[in-house]
């Protein structure tokens, strides 16, 4: 669909002419792919809030995670796309979904507005999804006495107080000592959650052979090659980022 009256023919812009600093080198190769798979953090959410979805939590839960995916592919799918078309070469001064919503929309239209400030608004709620999902993993922690006792208390607004005021004490901490950069604090971010998911595959694996239920096999299985892939991808991203 064109916008002020332009045609499904309209051609792209000319497209900027990058020059290759470097070669397509194995580490070139292994740098891409681990800043592609940071864009899949996130949904670890789903798989620390299973309780908080209503009967049945498991089915609900699974459902909620392809959607997920299918809406994360068609993002990344599109801003590709529209990124290629549109010559849009990524710099430090500006971010990729800012320079495509300028180009189509124009930067005093007010679409374009509601681009970044909708952008905002998902990555302030992706923040919040820590302070909901930790403090609650903790508890869980706390049952199986695999950390302190005061983790597995509520507050009075029903709140795992502990958790939220240790994740924020550590957050601020983060913020400080890298000096709030981005560039150090994004690829840290990303070690940490397939860390998380390399540790909750392991231990989904430990489950399945102490259970040994109907299935169990194909079940520790599945786990075990998730446990090898997260934990490859642990690997390259500390590797190349760090």
């Amino acid at each position: 669909v064109g916008f002020e009256g332009a045609s499904l023919s309209m051609s792209a812009p000319p497209h900027e002419q990058v020059e290759a600093v470097q070669s397509l080198t194995l580490f070139l190769i292994l740098r891409a792919f681990a800043s592609g798979a940071t864009a899949l953090t996130g949904v670890e959410a789903i798989a620390n809030g299973v309780q908080a979805f209503k009967p049945p939590e498991s089915k609900n839960a699974s459902t909620t995670l392809v959607i997920m995916a299918a809406i994360l592919a068609a993002f990344f799918i599109g801003a590709t796309f529209l990124g290629v078309r549109f010559g849009i070469v990524p710099n430090e001064e500006e971010s990729v979904i800012s320079q495509i919503g300028r180009t189509i929309f124009g930067a005093q239209s007010p679409f374009y507005v509601a681009l970044i400030a909708g952008t905002a608004a998902i990555l302030v709620m992706a923040a919040n999804t820590s302070f909901a999902d930790f403090p609650r993993l903790a508890s869980i922690l706390a049952r199986d006495r695999f950390l302190p006792r005061v983790f597995e208390f509520r507050g009075d607004r029903l709140a795992f107080n502990s958790g939220i005021v240790v994740l924020a004490g550590l957050a601020i901490a983060l913020l400080v000592v890298f000096e709030g950069s981005l560039d150090a604090l994004i690829p840290l971010y990303a070690v940490g959650v397939f860390t998380s998911f390399t540790l909750s595959q392991c231990g989904m694996v430990v489950h399945w052979r102490q259970e040994r239920s109907a299935g169990w096999r194909r079940s520790a299985i599945i786990n075990g090659v998730g446990a090898v892939v997260t934990g490859i991808v642990t690997l390259v991203i500390a590797y190349t980022k760090f």
